[in-house]
């Protein structure tokens, strides 16, 4: 099954997107790390919680919740 972000475009593994942070109201970059059957499967570096060195988390996102960021110039 195709997964297609808020712009329609297709989500591939490694793909950096932009989301919501869960539970916040700021835009996080994420990389594509797995898909389930309806969900895309992120992981970001949380820094607002561990502000000194961050901390990677995941989150399991609706495709269409996330905007795929094209170019290779991103890190999350």
């Amino acid at each position: 099954m195709i997964m297609k972000d808020f712009l329609k475009q297709e989500i591939k593994l490694n793909d950096r997107v932009i989301l919501t942070a869960p539970s916040y109201r700021h835009l996080v970059l994420a990389k594509v790390i797995a898909f389930t059957p309806t969900k895309v499967r992120v992981e970001y570096n949380n820094t607002w919680n561990y502000p000194k060195e961050g901390k990677k988390s995941e989150y399991l996102s609706e495709p269409n919740f996330l905007v795929v960021v094209k170019g290779n110039d991103y890190e999350s």
